[in-house]
């Protein structure tokens, strides 16, 4: 497995975790609508706070990625 696999592979894993706590948040934001639980409202918040946080790193990621391969074809 070389280098470029393993970016991709982080990719799809950071992607997947945004997009499953992107989707727990609103199933939970579901239920609080529904019973007005405070348990259910604190994980929505919590849970699209984490997706969001791991958007914003998977953007970081790739400008820092980008920014690296830039600078080793440069050399």
């Amino acid at each position: 497995m070389n280098g470029m696999a393993l970016y991709n592979f982080h990719r799809v894993l950071i992607s997947t975790a945004a997009l499953f706590f992107l989707a727990f948040s609103i199933y939970a934001g579901m239920h609080y609508v529904d019973n007005g639980s405070a348990t259910n409202l604190i994980m929505a918040v919590v849970s699209g706070l984490v997706g969001v946080g791991a958007l914003a790193y998977l953007f970081y990621f790739n400008a820092r990625l980008r920014r690296l391969s830039e600078e080793l074809t440069q050399r």
